[in-house]
C-alpha cells in the first residue's frame, strides 16, 4: 500500500494521533539526553521506560521531572561533588 493510497480516516488517524505521539515520543528522549542532572543509570531506566512504553513513559517523564530551574540547581550540586 503506498502513501498516497490512504483513506482518508487513515490520514486523520496519522495527523490527529500518530503524529503528536511521535513528537513527544522524539521530544522526551532528546530532553532526557540533554539533562545534566541525572546520572546515566538514571537517564538508561527513564530511556528504557520511554522506549518501552512511548504514551505512557512520555507522559510520565514530563510529569515527573523537575522544573528546569530545580534541574539547574541539581545539576550545579552534583557536579560540585
Amino acid at each position: 500500500m503506498s502513501v498516497l493510497a490512504f483513506s482518508a480516516a487513515q490520514w486523520i488517524l496519522l495527523l490527529v494521533f500518530v503524529i503528536p505521539v511521535v513528537i513527544l515520543w522524539a521530544y522526551a528522549i532528546v530532553s532526557l539526553v540533554a539533562r545534566r542532572d541525572l546520572g546515566i543509570g538514571a537517564k538508561l531506566l527513564w530511556l528504557l521506560g520511554i522506549l518501552l512504553l512511548p504514551i505512557i513513559g512520555s507522559i510520565l517523564y514530563f510529569m515527573l521531572r523537575p522544573a528546569p530551574q530545580e534541574q539547574n540547581r541539581r545539576a550545579q550540586a552534583r557536579h560540585k561533588h
